[in-house]
């Protein structure tokens, strides 16, 4: 035996190739792919109409006191019963104040206007000042505290009020 270890069959009994008739490929039918329809988006919820909120006046800024005076701010202002100048703002304008009460102090409280900003900061009071927002909101302002004001704003010196507005 010329293999060794394999098994030869006998000459003949294998054909050496095998022809074999094609085969017809099978007929598959095409698969059915899954459709998708666009959804027509739903309409958003209605909203509710807004009225456009008016713009913010850009008007000079006018101060109405409890005694009668009315004026445009122009600068900064130092208000008081007897006010005096101050170093850091020797051009500040003085605004003496009529308080019966006694209840505004000497020099109470500094406005200034920087830009289109009015602000108020307490001069170390005696009693205090007081900013009430056009929504009811209290500020009780520390001494030497800053506040930006806004038209509308009620600000107390002691029990002095003085309206803040823009035209």
């Amino acid at each position: 035996m010329e293999h060794e270890g394999f098994i030869v069959p006998p000459p003949g009994l294998i054909p050496d190739t095998v022809e074999a008739p094609p085969r017809p490929a099978p007929a598959v039918p095409p698969a059915a792919f899954p459709t998708f329809r666009p959804v027509a988006p739903a309409a958003p919820p209605p909203q509710p109409v807004v009225p456009a909120a008016e713009a913010a006046p850009h008007g000079p800024w006018i101060l109405s006191l409890d005694d009668g005076q009315r004026f445009q701010v122009g600068g900064s202002l130092v208000l008081g019963r007897d006010p005096a100048p101050l170093p850091v703002r020797p051009h500040a304008a003085l605004v003496p104040v009529v308080d019966p009460a006694k209840s505004v102090s000497k020099t109470h409280a500094i406005i200034d206007l920087e830009g289109a900003e009015l602000s108020i900061t307490d001069l170390h009071s005696t009693n205090g000042v007081l900013v009430t927002g056009a929504q009811g909101a209290e500020h009780d302002l520390a001494p030497g505290e800053r506040v930006v004001l806004a038209p509308g704003d009620r600000v107390e010196l002691g029990s002095f009020a003085v309206r803040v507005d823009r035209v």
